[in-house]
């Protein structure tokens, strides 16, 4: 009897836990990641291809450059304005695709004249917020919720920490290459005085003999 009430209970369990495996890897979103490099008076533009009903998320950073500032436009498919940014350093926008087909989103650098500005940024897609409301989860389900939001969370902040990482390293790499490059400046010149005093002594000493 008590085998027979264990049993359903236990498949049951394995069951539910198979679903919710199953449903985070659906909640988890494809993410793609990029770091570009923009000149001044320049523009830079990408494309995104989106299903209707789809959600897409395009974060981004100014990592480096001026004042840590750029212009930021997202576009519908038809070409009219969806979102704007102006002058930022960092910047977040959240929508669900209207229709199919490709959304553009541009940087622009086009307020400096001598000054590139290095941006890092990344593409969310995931699905829609109206497929399941909040309400009409249960616990697992509202846990699993919460757990593909703090994945993407967790991305979006190693995505950053990448990003300020590589700043770091190039500016070091930089300074280390500066450092190098004057050392060997300093040492040429020294040797360069050296040999001058060393040539006009003797000339001096040569004068006098002849004297």
């Amino acid at each position: 009897s008590t085998q027979s009430t264990w049993g359903p209970m236990v498949t049951q369990k394995i069951r539910t836990s198979m679903q919710c495996v199953i449903v985070l890897l659906f909640l988890v979103p494809l993410v793609s990641s990029l770091s570009i490099r923009i000149e001044p008076k320049s523009e830079e533009c990408f494309f995104e291809d989106a299903t209707r009903g789809e959600q897409l998320t395009v974060h981004f950073q100014v990592t480096a450059g001026g004042l840590l500032d750029v212009d930021v436009n997202i576009y519908n498919t038809d070409e009219s304005l969806l979102k704007g940014f102006s002058i930022v350093s960092e910047g977040k926008h959240t929508w669900t695709a209207e229709v199919e087909g490709k959304y553009k989103f541009c940087f622009g650098n086009q307020m400096a004249r001598w000054t590139p500005k290095w941006v890092s940024f990344y593409v969310a897609r995931g699905l829609g917020p109206n497929l399941a409301k909040i309400e009409h989860l249960d616990p697992i389900e509202r846990t699993i919720m919460e757990l593909s939001e703090g994945l993407t969370d967790l991305q979006e902040e190693q995505k950053y920490l990448r990003g300020v990482e590589r700043v770091h390293r190039e500016t070091i790499d930089a300074t280390n290459s500066r450092m190098l490059y004057w050392s060997v400046f300093e040492v040429a010149v020294l040797i360069s005085m050296g040999l001058f005093q060393i040539y006009y002594l003797k000339r001096f000493l040569e004068v006098k003999s002849t004297v």
